[in-house]
């Protein structure tokens, strides 16, 4: 039974996939306006993730989220990374553009669907490409788009935030928008509290691949999570002023749920 649960899945994935890789291929082509592409990029890929996360069994819960789907201002929206699943709880919640690694540009079918997304890819150990990147990201600020920035710069294992990289939060001091902390945390698998044991089932990282990861999480019947929106910080402190105080408001919150 479980095979066959999984094989529709893993059917249904490939669907959306498909559908969503022409649709922006289509936009990509007939649309010229930077701006107005990157609106559509942004919108049909979250209509596209809320069906990803229903099809993967994924029930998000969301706390206090009012500022981030208010629509009347934007922001840089930074969170704790634990999963690409992080991505489509975010962006399922609302349009917004994602800061990606460029390591994942040329990445089979992920680098595809992150350009199509809308996605800015970065070069963090390369100062003249960074300072290139940043401007980029401060345009689409400008733009009036949300920019989500996974500050720890890779995924972790669950036991705790990483320290946040600073580079990328000069981005919002520079275009004056505020810096929008959220805090992701996996509840549930399968109807039982994430532990140690369980929790690689959905946590990325060490040396496992995307594939293979990814068909793993499809044996899994359902996952719950908490998206929960905290108090913003203003423009008018240093980036590592604002990487400090979102760290220990992200970091907080995520103990403060686990019940540490």
């Amino acid at each position: 039974m479980v095979w066959v649960i999984k094989t529709v899945k893993m059917l249904a994935f490939v669907i959306l996939v498909v559908t969503f890789l022409i649709i922006s291929f289509c936009v990509d082509l007939i649309v010229g306006n930077k701006m107005v592409k990157l609106r559509y990029f942004s919108r049909i890929s979250s209509f596209y993730l809320r069906a990803a996360l229903i099809v993967l069994g994924v029930k998000v819960r969301r706390r206090n989220i009012d500022k981030l789907v208010s629509g009347k201002e934007n922001h840089l929206v930074i969170s704790n990374h634990l999963s690409y699943l992080d991505i489509f709880v975010i962006f399922s919640t609302v349009p917004a553009v994602f800061i990606a690694n460029s390591e994942l540009e040329d990445t089979f079918l992920l680098g595809a669907i992150i350009k199509y997304s809308g996605g800015v890819f970065v070069e963090r150990r390369n100062r003249s490409r960074l300072l290139q990147d940043m401007q980029h990201i401060k345009n689409i600020l400008h733009m009036g788009f949300n920019v989500v920035l996974f500050p720890e710069g890779t995924t972790s294992d669950g036991e705790e935030v990483k320290p946040f990289k600073t580079s990328f939060l000069d981005a919002a001091a520079g275009s004056g928008v505020d810096v929008l902390p959220l805090c992701v945390r996996y509840r549930k698998i399968n109807g039982e509290d994430i532990d140690a044991g369980n929790g690689r089932l959905v946590y990325y990282y060490g040396d496992l691949t995307f594939f293979e990861h990814f068909f793993r999480l499809l044996n899994l019947r359902s996952i719950s999570v908490d998206l929960t929106e905290l108090e913003v910080i203003p423009p008018g402190y240093t980036r590592k002023e604002s990487a400090r105080i979102a760290f220990e408001r992200i970091s907080t919150a995520y103990k403060e749920g686990f019940g540490f």
